[in-house]
């Protein structure tokens, strides 16, 4: 069964275009996409790639719309369902209401708090690290 994650709401209030087309320039940029859906839109996937598309146009022309579970893949759902009420959207969606940034300035300024969602917390250095780390020591200066 599919689910609505989203729908691009136009107009003076309740207007997402910006945060959620960041979002799908997200999506896409991080190969969160359903690779059929890749496949069948090449060229719009390659656009928002090479920042040429944005993510608000491809939501409305290749999505319809709609950002839907059938146009993600596993990971990309399991992002979403992070992404959507959380404390995440709810900053990009204040950043957006207040700056009038162009599409891919907004992308760079929000897509760091989407990186950090999307990795989530930062996993420990492994052993091989520390052991590395300890291995190459550099020598101090001498005053």
């Amino acid at each position: 069964m599919s689910q609505i994650y989203a729908t691009i709401a136009l107009g003076r209030i309740g207007n997402n275009t910006q945060a959620l087309g960041a979002l799908v320039a997200f999506l896409v940029t991080n190969d969160l996409l359903n690779q059929q859906l890749v496949q069948d839109y090449p060229s719009a996937v390659g656009r928002i790639k090479m920042q040429d598309l944005a993510g608000a146009a491809f939501l409305t022309t290749v999505l319809g719309g709609e950002l839907r579970s059938e146009h993600l893949s596993e990971a990309g759902r399991t992002f979403c369902e992070a992404y959507f009420g959380s404390e995440t959207e709810q900053q990009i969606h204040a950043q957006a209401a207040e700056d009038e940034e162009e599409d891919w300035r907004f992308y760079d300024a929000v897509s760091p708090v989407l990186t950090t969602l999307f990795r989530g917390k930062a996993s420990p250095p492994s052993s091989f690290k520390k052991r590395v780390a300890k291995i190459l020591k550099f020598p101090s200066r001498s005053s």
